[in-house]
């Protein structure tokens, strides 16, 4: 242990990268999980979303969590060729620009929706899901 205290004090810039290296691992990590990828986080489900008609060319726009209610309220699995309906038309036509960002939203509402469907039914819901709870007796 001595010695170790002794090279510290010989080379006291070891001990701030050291410390600077601590400080970054310390950011990455809180970056990391602090939330920005959850898709449930108050910030996205805030944020506006644009939306613009395949028919008629209209633009609105709406909160992410909007959007998401109307598919949410929707029966069955969404269909990602059905969009949001138009305020004006009351036709299922508003996406969003960005299309990937529209489909992963669909996969993740449709696959929630088949894990409520699963669990209802006691069957196992995939990968991500706990398994079914035992029957009672």
């Amino acid at each position: 242990m001595e010695k170790v205290r002794n090279f510290i004090n010989q080379n006291p810039w070891l001990g701030w990268v050291v410390a600077g290296a601590i400080l970054v691992v310390s950011i990455f990590i809180y970056n990391s999980l602090s939330g920005r990828n959850d898709p449930y986080s108050v910030d996205r489900l805030s944020e506006m979303v644009t939306l613009k008609c395949s028919e008629t060319g209209y633009e609105w726009e709406m909160t992410r969590g909007e959007m998401e209610l109307q598919l949410r309220q929707r029966r069955g699995m969404s269909n990602p060729n059905e969009g949001i309906l138009n305020p004006q038309t009351g036709k299922p036509t508003g996406f969003p620009f960005s299309k990937s960002d529209w489909e992963e939203t669909i996969k993740r509402l449709n696959a929630e929706r088949q894990d409520a469907i699963d669990r209802r039914k006691g069957t196992s819901g995939g990968a991500n899901s706990p398994p079914a709870a035992p029957a009672e007796r």
